[in-house]
């Protein structure tokens, strides 16, 4: 199967699949929770590699679910180079409209944001447990959280009050960083994020607007943190402007934070909404 605009589908996937800090831990997770005879639900499965990486791991059927259609014909075409298309079960859909023949032994889905919940895993892995995993499954990852601390960074960072994504110094932190939000595969989560956090001011600068990152656990032991204090992964952070404002030691900023599937697109986009109060 030949296929169209090839390179320029590699090329929107590169960035992530080539990061190290989130594909060699992936791998290790995938090769510890997957068990020989597994079946494997891979949500979000761009071009197949975790899909892969669940064969390898001695799954003996995976069905690989993405509503891209040009990811999954790359990864169909991967998959009958490598002698694994009988073993794989592509479905060109969003997971919320699938229904498996048969339920899942293990759910992978990697459809971790920049700010953690933002590309609606929340919702996705909601719905997924309920529908399409054995009562006794296993999910990675099994623990989301999303950390953040009030920052300071340049104006070209974000444009006009928009949420943007770029690395963000450790110089321009101004508090110690604090979990905002959390999720536990194996517990009873949500759909949605609304949290409220209260930061101290440990170091002077110009208050630029919220800084805010992953930390995944795709299993026991196997973490990613895209801290500005950790070596850069594809996610770098997210920034959430606010007006820039010089911040003294002992100031206080309260952070409220609203996230989860946007009302007018909730499939395919997320609503992010934040407040902050700055208060010396």
């Amino acid at each position: 199967m030949k296929i169209r605009n090839l390179k320029r589908i590699l090329t929107r996937h590169a960035d992530m699949v080539l990061d190290p800090w989130r594909t060699v831990p992936l791998q290790k997770a995938i090769d510890k929770v997957v068990k020989r005879g597994d079946v494997v639900c891979d949500i979000g499965s761009g071009l197949g590699l975790l899909s892969f990486f669940a064969l390898s791991a001695g799954a003996k059927r995976v069905y690989a679910i993405d509503s891209d259609e040009e990811s999954i014909d790359v990864a169909i075409s991967f998959a009958r180079k490598h002698g694994v298309f009988d073993r794989i079960s592509f479905v060109k859909s969003h997971s919320a409209d699938v229904w498996l023949p048969e339920k899942a032994d293990v759910i992978i889905c990697e459809t971790v944001g920049s700010a953690a919940f933002d590309e609606n895993i929340l919702a996705t892995l909601h719905d997924a447990k309920k529908r399409l995993l054995k009562r006794a499954g296993r999910i990675i990852p099994s623990v989301i959280e999303l950390l953040g601390a009030p920052a300071a960074f340049g104006r070209t960072i974000s444009k006009n009050g928009m949420i943007d994504i770029a690395p963000v110094a450790p110089k321009g932190l101004l508090s110690e960083p604090k979990t905002i939000a959390r999720m536990v595969s194996a517990e009873p989560f949500g759909t949605s994020v609304h949290s409220k956090k209260t930061f101290t001011i440990n170091k002077e600068g110009i208050f630029s607007g919220m800084a805010v990152w992953p930390v995944v656990q795709w299993t026991t032991g196997i973490t990613t943190d895209a801290s500005p204090k950790r070596p850069p992964t594809h996610w770098k952070q997210c920034v959430l402007p606010e007006k820039r404002v010089r911040a003294k030691n002992g100031d206080r900023i309260a952070f409220e934070l609203i996230m989860g599937p946007d009302p007018s697109n909730p499939r395919d986009q997320t609503e992010i909404l934040w407040k902050v109060k700055f208060t010396r």
